[in-house]
């Protein structure tokens, strides 16, 4: 995914920085295995926020077809130390061989790239067989979803005016169409895209109580079947 070089930046603003920690949690919660520690792949990393996350529990690699956003993420963990291993990489091609990864992290990405069933297949290759894929998208039925609808003839240039948002019957349907397992679908991000992080958490317990079925994003745990060894 190109055109997003910018988001390292985003991520470094208060709004970017709530987002992030929202997300967090809710990955906290899906992945919860107590399994010794294994491979874990960061489909479409950008500048490796949630690889380096994941580090403290995986062997970590991630993955971006942007260089910059790769050599950022690079950057930050050689900083860090984490030893995480960061490639440049094309979601429709991953260079590992089948049934590698007992999980796999792609958030807010396939929103962004055309054919997102093909994608999705390509991460399952790559899955091995019982693994986890922990899958975010952005909610076409959010106030996230309503921006990206109003600003899109007038904001071309951007990647995010250009993506195709989900729904949770879409997931469902893309589960059923690559033939995952879907085990829990949450929402995150009550709050609507301003840029004003502490107005944001006001509106956010608004959000909690009032658009519940209407979160800005869902993250969804699906799983490969035990049964299937490649596809």
């Amino acid at each position: 995914m190109t055109g997003f070089e910018s988001i390292d930046l985003w991520y470094e603003t208060p709004l970017g920085r709530l987002y992030f920690k929202r997300i967090k949690e809710r990955l906290d919660e899906l992945i919860n295995t107590r399994e010794e520690r294994f491979y874990a792949l960061d489909a479409g990393c950008g500048a490796g926020h949630y690889s380096l996350n994941l580090a403290r529990s995986y062997k970590v690699i991630g993955v971006d077809k942007s260089q910059v956003l790769v050599s950022k993420a690079l950057e930050k963990s050689d900083k860090l130390g984490t030893g995480v291993n960061f490639l440049v990489a094309d979601i429709f091609s991953l260079p590992f061989p089948s049934n590698f990864f007992k999980l796999i992290i792609c958030l807010n990405v396939i929103e962004f790239v055309p054919g997102s069933a093909k994608a999705v297949k390509e991460l399952k290759r790559v899955l091995a067989p019982g693994g986890v894929l922990v899958l975010g998208v952005c909610n076409k039925k959010s106030l996230w979803g309503l921006l990206k609808g109003i600003g899109k003839p007038f904001k071309k240039s951007d990647p995010f005016f250009g993506g195709t948002f989900y729904s949770k019957d879409d997931l469902l349907s893309l589960a059923r169409q690559t033939g995952l397992e879907v085990d829990k679908i949450k929402g995150a991000i009550y709050f609507p895209p301003i840029k004003n992080a502490a107005l944001a958490i006001l509106y956010e317990k608004v959000g909690k109580k009032f658009l519940k079925d209407f979160p800005g994003c869902f993250i969804a745990s699906m799983r490969k079947s035990e049964d299937v060894k490649s596809i």
